[in-house]
């Protein structure tokens, strides 16, 4: 039976290979569209990254090819992040989610903690007050074997973060051999700007 976090719980995984999947829904009808885009922090014993591709993000300049289609990763290969484009939402239902592939036996030695984010991103010509996670519903972070698909542990987020437009979800981070991941739900008023600034600010 997978684990139901609540926020602020932790629980160790005992596994290497994770998916590590991120969904929501929104207004399939919002004029301009608006879609969430995950971004991934592998951080070092300061809490910052230690290059500028370990923050794996939508337009990060390091790729892999892979048959879906160029995907960002990380430095040291552990981290592949999602493909992503504005409007995830197919079939117009509103739902969306995006998936991040870890292998943490790929894992920099350096690396301490691998963060989990989510900010919003819309269309030109919306003013930048208009979308918050307010107009989120049934957000989660869920991590599943990436080997079976079990699904091992879910942090749904209750909140009504209603103003802001970022939120860090959830974290793995090490404690010696082991890997634990930790449901975090902190929201960011500015999305993914005050996130990069806290966690990679050298290469702003």
């Amino acid at each position: 039976m997978p684990i139901n976090l609540v926020k602020g719980q932790r629980v160790e995984i005992g596994l290497s290979k994770l998916t590590v999947e991120m969904g929501w829904k929104v207004n399939p009808n919002a004029k301009p569209p608006y879609d969430l885009d995950a971004s991934t922090f592998l951080l070092r014993e300061n809490g910052q990254i230690g290059e500028e591709i370990d923050f794996v993000f939508y337009g990060s300049p390091n790729t892999i090819g892979t048959p879906e289609g160029k995907r960002p990763v990380s430095a040291d290969g552990s981290v592949l992040g999602s493909i992503d484009d504005l409007g995830d939402d197919d079939d117009n239902s509103g739902v969306g989610e995006e998936t991040i592939d870890v292998d943490l036996s790929k894992t920099n030695p350096l690396i301490k903690e691998i963060i989990f984010t989510a900010s919003i991103y819309w269309g030109k010509g919306a003013p930048s007050e208009r979308y918050n996670f307010g107009q989120v519903r049934d957000a989660y972070i869920l991590i599943r074997n990436a080997q079976t698909g079990e699904e091992i542990c879910r942090y749904d987020l209750d909140e009504d973060f209603s103003t802001e437009k970022g939120v860090e979800f959830g974290r793995l981070y090490r404690r010696g051999n082991a890997w634990k991941f930790e449901a975090v739900g902190i929201p960011y008023a500015d999305g993914l700007e005050p996130i990069v600034r806290k966690y990679a600010s050298k290469f702003m």
